[in-house]
């Protein structure tokens, strides 16, 4: 395998590559434009910038984007939805997983 063509291969197995415009993720978690933005605005995500400008998102911030489309879907506002996926985080930085006492 060329060095070139493992390069790619190492960008498409790494989650946190941000290989998705912003049409194509609201596409691919069933949302909107304005949705992701209003992620980004309550801080759950940062997109990377393209050398335009464009926002680009890795697979790991979709995840993170259809927990909190999940969320809203049930009734919870943005925010709230938001705050919670960052205390999961948190306490799945911490080796425990939500629901464990």
């Amino acid at each position: 395998m060329s060095e070139e063509r493992a390069g790619i291969e190492d960008k498409l197995n790494d989650a946190e590559y941000p290989a998705f415009t912003m049409g194509k993720a609201a596409e691919m978690v069933g949302t909107t434009q304005p949705f992701l933005r209003s992620l980004e605005e309550s801080g759950l995500l940062t997109p990377a910038r393209s050398a335009g400008g464009h926002r680009r998102y890795s697979r790991a911030q979709l995840r993170r984007a259809a927990r909190a489309r999940e969320l809203v879907d049930q009734g919870m506002p943005v925010w709230g939805a938001c705050r919670i996926i960052m205390l999961e985080d948190q306490l799945s930085a911490l080796g425990a997983t939500p629901g464990e006492r």
